[in-house]
């Protein structure tokens, strides 16, 4: 019962759709970096896992025939702000029906005679907010009309893609995103292989966790020791991946090394405000 009611649903995708936005103006400029194959169907995993999120609450519905196993991240990430903008542009919206998400995306919209007003603005709206590497086409079949996208830009790297995990842990556990994403950048660089000391591994250096997984796992034990009232500091300092042989981790400051990782890493945070990762608010 919960999942149907409107409230519930248009607050969770207004929250995943402001997510997208800020990834999108964030790093809608990709390096030309070619994204780990085995990194890259990661962040194709997280992608299905989102768009099922968006099935299960109502805010769309993918069809039995979609083939999800390959969805590109480029088109999955956006797909809020593509249900935002179509909610937006026409007047009382019937759920949209995915039917098509690899590298193309089909979103389709029924129940309409006319369209061609309405696709119009949808489009110009939807070239606004994701920019001129999305192409966006039309196509209708009586009642039936269907928004096909593609994404012609670059692939995004592998930070552009941890971006979005980054932003839904860190809102889980009431963290800043840019302070989570910058921690990230210092362990490891955005590398799932990373290898650290006493079989630490993974983005975020830990013994735990598979994947992405690091990113929710790291978040939580950083929202834990916030809770507790460990300063911001002294919260970084425990995933320092590179400590000295016999050093005991309270006795950090003492350390050049450590203190310095410390200090780039809370001043890199200031960075990812400025490029959109800015903290929910309460």
């Amino acid at each position: 019962m919960i999942f149907k009611a409107p409230r519930v649903w248009r607050t969770i995708i207004a929250s995943v759709a402001l997510v997208a936005a800020i990834v999108v103006t964030y790093l809608m400029i990709p390096e030309s970096v070619e994204t780990r194959i085995s990194e890259r169907s990661l962040f194709e995993d997280y992608a299905a896992v989102a768009v099922m999120k968006l099935d299960s609450v109502g805010a769309l519905k993918v069809d039995n025939d979609c083939n999800m196993q390959h969805p590109e991240p480029e088109l999955a990430y956006v797909l809020p702000l593509i249900v935002g903008a179509y909610n937006e542009i026409v007047e009382k919206p019937t759920t949209p029906i995915v039917t098509r998400l690899d590298d193309t995306l089909y979103f389709t919209m029924s129940g309409y005679r006319q369209f061609k007003n309405r696709g119009i603005r949808l489009n110009r709206l939807l070239q606004k907010k994701l920019g001129k590497r999305y192409k966006m086409q039309i196509v209708s079949e009586g009642s039936s009309h269907t928004l096909v996208v593609t994404y012609d830009g670059e692939p995004w790297d592998t930070e552009q893609l941890t971006a979005l995990p980054v932003m839904e842990a860190a809102q889980i556990h009431h963290l800043d995103p840019a302070l989570l994403m910058s921690l990230i950048q210092h362990v490891s660089n955005f590398n799932f292989s990373y290898r650290g000391r006493k079989d630490s591994r993974g983005i975020l250096s830990l013994k735990e966790g598979e994947g992405i997984e690091q990113i929710f796992i790291g978040a939580e034990r950083l929202g834990k020791m916030f809770q507790v009232g460990v300063s911001q500091e002294n919260a970084v300092a425990t995933f320092y991946p590179d400590p000295e042989i016999n050093s005991k981790p309270e006795n950090w400051s003492k350390s050049p090394l450590t203190k310095s990782w410390v200090d780039q890493v809370l001043s890199d945070v200031e960075f990812y405000h400025e490029n959109g990762l800015n903290r929910f608010a309460d």
